[in-house]
């Protein structure tokens, strides 16, 4: 795989023989420039997890990050609390650059 991957905290690889795709260590990403479009700020918040890659469906499986993609980010950091008073932890991302090529991972964050 040539492009941006999200892979977990506890991710190891599969011995060389039962590997079909391989990630590549420089274009893997843990945590992303997250924008929040009312408060017209930008977060580095930690990635979750990769929810629909619009691209592909494996790409989705495989935790590939292109243009389009929806993240899922821990927005626990920012304090946002729901009206019945819960405080929000993950919430969903659209990417809005391609990773790939710039080397980060801009979203704006889905309100």
């Amino acid at each position: 795989i040539d492009k941006g991957t999200f892979v977990g905290e506890n991710f190891t690889r599969k011995p060389p023989k039962y590997e079909r795709f391989i990630r590549p260590m420089a274009l893997r990403f843990k945590k992303a420039n997250v924008t929040h479009p009312e408060l017209k700020t930008t977060f580095f918040l930690p990635i979750v997890g990769v929810k629909k890659n619009p691209q592909n469906h494996m790409y989705t499986t495989l935790g590939v990050i292109t243009k389009g993609t929806i993240l899922e980010v821990n927005v626990s950091d920012l304090g946002l609390v729901t009206p019945s008073g819960k405080i929000v932890t993950t919430k969903y991302a659209q990417v809005v650059n391609e990773p790939s090529n710039d080397g980060t991972v801009n979203c704006v964050l889905l309100v």
